[in-house]
């Protein structure tokens, strides 16, 4: 198995298919046109990768970036090719793309209370599994409380997330998450 990062540019004619996995594993409320995760946001930097295995895209994953902090936006294997190593494979060249930048994801924090809490710790273990280490901060949008995890093997440049969360913000004023450490108790 071969698997690829590849950028996607504008009239890539990847995009009707990253749409088609777009609407497949996100839900209504969180879905955002591949398209826009190419330049929707002005003035900042932003790519849109595709995922490709043995040549076919399979996948892909948006990034916002500022200096030297980038957050994972959007990040989807197709059904049928969850579990094969795909997601892994990816998220370890995503790194080896971008050696001197801290790569930020957040995912729905475990919750024994929530429908989809087993979901939730798959997700957890995926990243933690893949590279990522817990920071020990959250942050709460869209009526949930997500886990922030980070790329970086040192200390997570917490100030450095919190710009680039602002900057997002000044241009998609309804994603205005929350951050916050949790007390140990």
């Amino acid at each position: 198995m071969c698997v690829t990062l590849r950028q996607i540019i504008a009239g890539d004619p990847a995009l009707p298919a990253l749409r088609a996995l777009n609407e497949e594993a996100f839900p209504p409320c969180e879905r955002i046109d591949p398209a826009y995760l190419i330049d929707g946001l002005t003035g900042m930097r932003q790519e849109l990768l595709g995922i490709c295995c043995n040549g076919r895209a399979v996948g892909f994953l948006s990034l916002v970036f500022l200096d030297r902090c980038a957050y994972i936006g959007y990040f989807a294997i197709s059904a049928e090719e969850r579990g094969r190593g795909i997601g892994g494979a990816a998220l370890r060249l995503l790194r080896e793309r971008y050696p001197d930048c801290q790569i930020v994801v957040d995912f729905e924090a475990p919750d024994p209370d929530a429908p989809n809490h087993q979901q939730r710790l798959r997700r957890r273990a995926f990243y933690l599994r893949n590279g990522f280490h817990p920071t020990g901060y959250y942050q709460h949008y869209m009526d949930t409380e997500f886990e922030i995890a980070c790329s970086a093997d040192d200390d997570y440049d917490r100030s450095a997330y919190e710009r680039l969360v602002r900057e997002i913000h000044a241009r998609v004023p309804d994603f205005n998450p929350r951050h916050y450490r949790k007390v140990a108790r």
